[in-house]
């Protein structure tokens, strides 16, 4: 799983990786304040449709040739070109840049819908055989790289024993990587044939989450590499033809790789990026600024092939600069933050653009710490019921309106409620702990409270009994917790969202809520109780809203809120979940993986905020499938099924 930062248009792909704060940070210039009317409000949730808000743009009449222009914030730029993609690039706008070049071995999401999309996909669908412990993956015919040879099955091997030996040096050589999975499972690895690869895995696995979640991984997974060029150890060297039998040739040739491809001056000039199966290759790149741009690539073996001639992608410092490039006409494609430019939307549908957005595949929310001992919170929160009391008093009805200006949706669980799971059934995701103060504030008062609305709420019936506190929390103690939140120059919403919850949770419940801000970069690793170095900020944090994860399309919580996930910060978990974990990745169907989340919206291990939308702004000169926007709101770019609309 990967993190994100609040209200940054940031949100990273998330399955089962580490978490990079220097990936994150963005400058955000114009945020804090704005407009918007409830009238927007009520409009835009009554065309929601399937997880969408807005109108889709119209496919108009495609014209071949022409460019067409996106943006992108400054800080959000393209930092890695390698596609064994590193924390460093393990970003939406990175992972973008990379796959308009490299064909990912399965690409998606389909739509607005999370799963595997097929036809843009350098692999037909994985078969799996020997109770899922074997995998067959065949590569389309017709792919070549743009040097004229053949995508084979040494390519795909190539790739997968470069990260077999990347993420022994260190699990942080792939951002996608959890120990215990992927490569790692993998026992024997073969060629059938000329465009077959055949894994042995060293257990069974449940083949919704293997495919989705390991080899796809939201951008970040698999993709067949040009074994025949790239398997080279340093500048103008031989090829090194030992690297399927040899970890530490594998491992030379990777680590040549990931020098050569985090230098930004080279990305357009080395010949080691000209070879490419993707749609387009880089014709130019800015290493000041991150401005690229890309060219239709007369090789690439998918159908359908682009109709555009090139895509120029412009960096801006920030969204308000972004927003009079899209009113000016300068610009075809942008982003709004929907807690500062709400207002602008009228403006820019009456002339002529069509504005969009949806909720990403995931959740936004606090971490709560498990092991703060400051006036016993650790003790206190540790009573399902008291997480309950929290999540009754998170007005999610009223952040969405006052922060979001209704372009977010409410979520309750590691699930969110649109896009909709094909994984799950609708009772998956019941809201367990809906808003409602005077539920709590009953809670509290039955289980041995009392209660002082605008006060100082403390236990007076110590004890583990039906009625009492809970087990181990001392007469007299209160509800009483720091929440920490990024810097309001990163994200201002996080702040506004939080600052609502204490006020309500401080005026029905009496419960004390203080204050403190840090950057990603301490909120994600000073603040997090699996790395030994921040034992002792331990007890500094009771709660750390530094953001939220892009998930995987199979919405197992492995490697993400299980015991050593990689954004489990405050140490929840138990045998309970280990169990609901490992089922939902190794046991077939959908049983499983229903059971998890079920139990995880109900123990609440999060204060789950409302899901906000990514809003995509799009020039009536722009045409394409609805698909192709729909994915969009998943930060997700098919620029090869776009196209320039013919005037009339």
């Amino acid at each position: 799983m990967r993190g994100a930062c609040r209200g940054v248009g940031r949100r990273l792909p998330a399955a089962r990786a580490l978490i990079v704060a220097s990936a994150l940070v963005a400058v955000v210039a114009g945020c804090g304040g704005g407009s918007a009317t409830a009238g927007v409000h009520r409009q835009r949730h009554a065309q929601r449709l399937a997880g969408i808000s807005g109108t889709l743009p119209a496919r108009g009449t495609p014209e071949r040739g022409g460019t067409i222009t996106a943006g992108q914030l400054a800080g959000q730029t393209p930092a890695e070109i390698l596609p064994l993609v590193g924390g460093a690039g393990c970003t939406m706008p990175n992972l973008a840049f990379i796959s308009q070049q490299y064909l990912p071995l399965y690409a998606g999401p389909d739509g607005v819908t999370p799963a595997v999309n097929e036809a843009l996909s350098a692999a037909r669908p994985p078969v799996y055989s020997g109770g899922d412990r074997t995998v067959a993956i065949t590569l389309k015919p017709g792919l070549r790289w743009s040097n004229g040879t053949l995508v084979d099955a040494r390519d795909l091997i190539f790739d997968i024993d470069l990260l077999r030996a990347a993420v022994r040096a260190s699990p942080a050589n792939w951002c996608q990587y959890q120990a215990g999975q992927f490569p790692g499972d993998v026992a024997a690895l073969s060629a059938r044939g000329r465009r077959t690869v055949v894994m042995r895995l060293t257990h069974r696995v449940n083949p919704a989450w293997f495919t989705a979640d390991q080899l796809q991984g939201v951008g970040a997974g698999l993709y067949p590499l040009p074994s025949r060029v790239w398997n080279v150890d340093s500048p103008g060297g031989a090829h090194v033809t030992n690297w399927a039998s040899d970890p530490a040739a594998a491992l030379a040739i990777f680590r040549y790789l990931r020098a050569q491809g985090a230098d930004t001056a080279t990305f357009a000039s080395s010949p080691l990026w000209k070879v490419v199966d993707g749609p387009f290759k880089l014709r130019s790149f800015n290493a000041s600024t991150g401005a690229y741009r890309l060219t239709r690539n007369p090789r690439y073996g998918l159908l359908p092939r682009p109709l555009l001639q090139a895509v120029s992608v412009r960096t801006y410092t920030g969204p308000r600069a972004m927003l009079a490039a899209l009113r000016s006409g300068a610009l075809d494609l942008g982003s709004l933050d929907p807690s500062t430019q709400a207002g602008a939307i009228p403006g820019l549908e009456r002339g002529g653009l069509a504005v969009f957005g949806g909720p990403g595949w995931g959740w936004y929310g606090a971490v709560i710490n498990f092991r703060d001992t400051s006036d016993d919170f650790a003790r206190v929160v540790a009573q399902p019921y008291i997480r309950g009391v929290l999540a009754e008093l998170v007005d999610q009805p009223r952040i969405i309106a006052r922060v979001y200006h209704g372009w977010a949706v409410q979520d309750h669980g590691p699930v969110p409620v649109a896009p909709r799971s094909p994984y799950l059934r609708a009772a998956a995701t019941t809201v367990p702990w809906p808003y409602d103060p005077a539920k709590a504030v009953a809670t509290l008062r039955a289980r041995g409270w009392r209660v002082r609305p605008g006060g100082r709420t403390t236990c007076v019936r110590p004890g583990a009994g039906a009625g009492d506190c809970g087990a181990g929390i001392p007469a007299g103690t209160p509800i009483s917790f720091s929440w920490a939140n990024l810097t309001a120059s990163v994200s201002p919403v996080g702040i506004r969202e939080s600052r609502i919850f204490a006020a309500a949770a401080r005026r029905y419940a009496g419960i004390d809520v203080r204050f403190l801000t840090g950057s990603f970069g301490v909120l994600t690793a000073d603040y997090n109780d699996q790395a030994s170095a921040a034992a002792g900020d331990q007890n500094v944090w009771g709660v750390n809203n530094f953001g939220g994860a892009l998930t995987g399309y199979y919405p197992t919580q492995a490697g993400l809120l299980g015991p050593g996930g990689a954004l489990n910060l405050g140490s929840y978990g138990g045998r309970r979940v280990r169990v609901l974990l490992a089922a939902s990745i190794r046991s077939p169907g959908m049983g499983a993986i229903n059971r998890e989340v079920g139990y995880l919206s109900r123990v609440f291990p999060v204060l789950y905020m409302p899901d906000q939308d990514w809003i995509t702004v799009v020039s009536a000169g722009v045409g394409g499938p609805p698909a192709a926007f729909a994915a969009m709101t998943q930060r997700q770019y098919f620029f090869q099924l776009l196209y320039r609309v013919r005037r009339r």
